[in-house]
């Protein structure tokens, strides 16, 4: 069975993989270690790029993943600098010296071969190639016992609809320390670099692993992660990663002197940029003073002096993460943050703000809905309505549910349909219904049109329009459209038992219809919103219903 998550980013599908373990996985003894496992498990990131990792409790180490991915696109495989930033480094080596799989050289130099030299070139020759390939599992050298085998064995780059796409096979992916620790982010940025090379923006990433699986020591912070995540990122707020642009001939050169820059500061964090060598990609630049930053800090800064060196910092991700790190320890340095965008990321995630689709897009979505509804109804008139509701509304309601459901099954859609069409039309149709039953309650008063409104009220877009308007479009966007697919299909069961057993409860449908109208615009604006790029806030807290059950050891 193959577990396909089409999810934004990393932090999205690092909680959903997460949540997807506890529900389905299933309990493995390897090596006498408890995990749980997936097997064959897709993971699709839309926004790869997105690459820094901002998940509660998770404990994430900015610095270490930006060691670590330079180390290994440098062609770097010795502990004692990586030591520096991931100390348990030398827990993966045989002998303390090297890591004798690290990805570095066999991506750098596989037997004298510059993978990345080739692949480029490959790309650049033609660019619709299938044969861009990558390996990194070596069979005259990994059939051997080891603490050290790769985890992933192939990376496979193809160019579709003009983006760089990048598809990495893995025999084994720990959900903690392997995909959100490090793998996301390393490959993200390879393959930012590699789309740089070849001139075409980056694409979507997508993960195959054999073995995707938590591991016994972490059920308890997988329960914390769940349970604290919200869904908010510093890229919902327009917090941007800075842009890799260093030409492929200058690379290697821009690589040394990244590595002289830190060996530099790292020596002497007190070093101003003006003293270090110079690094001039935007990229590497603030990777480089960022490890500096990190430095300064192990070296005993004060509290004021890391506020005001990452007060200095350009507003990128990178600069969020680094915050968010200190953080931990030191709330403090999230006191009067001067940079706009991370500073509202920061007072939204600890439930000191609130935003959501702004009223310039509740204005375009609430026209474009109208519109689109008059279109229709003009088209179709009542076809909508005409067996009556087990037969013709809600059937119409529930195939557009089923087809929300399979998007975020599959992450296909259909060719003439968006997801955005499918969640339109699902709250169009749920909002008809609503007119319906108001004609059959029209005497109870319990609704929101007004005396004199036109009837039937089902046929008269105004009335449409009246109850469209009255609906709470800037609601906070949730993170969890799965679980917003799950209670629409619930709500819709739920109205077919009660219009096949009470036909005559109109007023009991009617409130029915009113959750499922709710719920199927919280679902809309979710999927307009990140359909869009429109900015939106998803909930602080974690939306109702979100604990999963908890792990057992």
């Amino acid at each position: 069975m193959t577990h396909y998550a089409n999810t934004r980013n990393v932090s999205e599908a690092t909680v959903m993989g997460i949540r997807d373990l506890v529900a389905h996985g299933s309990i493995v003894s390897v090596r006498n270690q408890e995990v749980r496992e997936l097997l064959n498990r897709v993971t699709h990131l839309t926004e790869p790029r997105e690459r820094c990792l901002f998940v509660p409790r998770r404990g994430n180490n900015i610095f270490a993943a930006i060691a670590e991915t330079i180390w290994v696109v440098s062609g770097r495989n010795d502990i004692e600098w990586l030591e520096n930033y991931l100390p348990r480094a030398g827990e993966f080596s045989d002998d303390g010296v090297i890591w004798r799989a690290a990805y570095g050289p066999r991506l750098r130099d596989w037997h004298g071969i510059d993978q990345l030299d080739e692949v480029r070139k490959m790309l650049l020759a033609e660019t619709a190639t299938r044969r861009a390939v990558i390996s990194l599992f070596d069979p005259a050298t990994d059939f051997v016992a080891s603490k050290d085998i790769p985890c992933t064995n192939w990376l496979h780059w193809i160019v579709r609809d003009g983006k760089l796409q990048v598809n990495v096979a893995l025999r084994s992916n720990d959900v903690i320390w392997g995909f959100s620790g490090v793998n996301a982010f390393e490959w993200s940025v390879l393959q930012e670099m590699m789309a740089y090379w070849i001139g075409v923006p980056v694409g979507s990433a997508t993960y195959f692993a054999s073995s995707f699986h938590l591991y016994s020591r972490h059920y308890d912070r997988a329960n914390a992660i769940v349970a604290a995540y919200s869904g908010v990122t510093c890229y919902d707020f327009g917090v941007r990663p800075p842009p890799f642009q260093t030409e492929w001939d200058q690379f290697d050169r821009v690589l040394v002197a990244w590595f002289e820059r830190e060996a530099q500061f790292r020596a002497s964090p007190e070093l101003t940029s003006n003293a270090l060598v110079s690094v001039s990609d935007p990229l590497l630049e603030q990777t480089s003073n960022l490890l500096r930053i990190y430095n300064g800090a192990n070296r005993g800064w004060s509290i004021s002096r890391l506020r005001q060196e990452l007060g200095l910092l350009p507003e990128t991700d990178f600069a969020a993460a680094a915050y968010e790190y200190f953080s931990r320890r030191n709330p403090e340095v999230l006191d009067a943050i001067p940079q706009p965008a991370i500073r509202a990321f920061f007072e939204a995630l600890n439930g000191h703000a609130t935003l959501s689709v702004p009223e310039i897009g509740v204005k375009a979505l609430k026209s474009y809905v109208k519109n689109l509804h008059r279109e229709k109804d003009a088209a179709y008139l009542q076809a909508w309505k005409r067996r009556g509701e087990l037969i013709s509304i809600l059937p119409n309601i529930s195939r557009k549910s089923d087809r929300l459901e399979s998007f975020i099954e599959s992450g296909s859609q259909l060719a003439d349909e968006t997801v955005l069409d499918t969640a339109i039309d699902l709250f169009v149709y749920v909002l008809k219904y609503r007119l319906f039953l108001m004609e059959l309650t029209r005497n109870s008063g319990k609704h929101e049109l007004p005396d004199g409104a036109p009837t039937p009220y089902s046929d008269h877009c105004e009335n449409f329009d009246v109850i469209l308007d009255a609906s709470d479009f800037a609601i906070p966007v949730c993170a969890y459209l799965d679980d917003q697919a799950k209670r629409i299909q619930e709500l819709c069961r739920q109205l077919y038992v009660m219009v096949s057993i009470a036909p005559d409860a109109a007023d009991e449908r009617a409130a029915g219809a009113k959750l499922l109208a709710d719920a199927a615009l919280e679902a809309l604006v979710t999927v307009y919103a990140r359909s869009t790029g429109v900015p939106a806030r998803p909930f602080v807290q974690a939306a109702p219903g979100r604990q999963s059950p908890p792990l057992r050891k």
